[in-house]
């Protein structure tokens, strides 16, 4: 508690002011603190929520990611087993191809031969119908002479 006569001295004055000064600082410093914290909470929880919002985005980025790689891998696993199929197919079917052709080459070798017989076969019946009409011509020659003869002699024996 003061005492009246201290309360004169210009000292005491002087702290007195200055202490009414710092309380009103204390108190202008308090409020400046309570819309500083208002303010930067508002600020605070609007970097907190693009955070989150960014967070969000993140993770849902990060899904679409992980299906696209998964769908990348699945595509790339489809891709090989269609280049396998195809590669045993294709040698497949060019072992087929190669035994047709080896197939049509032994039946056109065989398709010749049968030519080379059949010609074989009208060349003897073609010496065959030469020696049987050579024969013939013999007998019509043989025929005619003896006829020839035979009139030769009626005509001799008749003069």
């Amino acid at each position: 508690m003061s005492n009246p006569e201290y309360l004169q001295d210009k000292k005491v004055q002087k702290i007195d002011s200055d202490i009414r000064n710092y309380e009103t600082q204390l108190q202008k410093s308090k409020m400046e603190l309570e819309g500083l914290d208002s303010r930067m909470d508002a600020e605070l929880e609007k970097y907190k929520s693009a955070a989150a919002a960014k967070r969000d985005a993140y993770d849902a980025l990060r899904g679409r990611l992980r299906i696209a790689e998964e769908d990348w891998k699945f595509a790339d696993k489809e891709h090989s087993q269609q280049g396998k199929k195809k590669k045993k197919m294709r040698s497949g079917l060019k072992h087929e191809v190669d035994r047709i052709q080896k197939r049509i080459k032994d039946a056109q070798k065989g398709k010749e031969k049968r030519f080379q017989e059949l010609d074989k076969e009208k060349e003897r019946l073609v010496e065959k119908a030469k020696r049987e009409k050579a024969k013939e011509i013999e007998k019509i020659k043989a025929q005619e002479v003896s006829r020839v003869e035979e009139e030769k002699r009626r005509e001799l024996g008749r003069k």
